[in-house]
């Protein structure tokens, strides 16, 4: 998956789901995804769109600051368990 795609996607999660607010903050994932798909593969950045979506889906709306945490644990994981860099 792309990191635009994976912006996209959240993008109309969080429409369908939150209110126009949602928008603006999906947008500001961009930089996270691009940064997961540099350091990674489109498995990572599918695996980060996978669980903020499933926090969208559960009623809440991550930050930016929050994306990025949640960026670094999709990471690490990736790291122990793909054998990462």
């Amino acid at each position: 998956m792309h990191p635009e795609e994976a912006v996209r996607q959240l993008e109309y999660a969080i429409d369908a789901s939150l209110d126009e607010t949602g928008q603006r903050t999906a947008a500001g994932y961009r930089p996270t995804f691009e940064r997961v798909a540099e350091r990674a593969d489109g498995g990572a950045v599918y695996a980060l769109a996978g669980e903020l979506a499933g926090a969208v889906v559960d009623g809440d709306c991550p930050s930016p600051a929050e994306a990025n945490a949640t960026a670094e644990r999709v990471l690490s994981d990736r790291a122990y368990t793909d054998g990462g860099e």
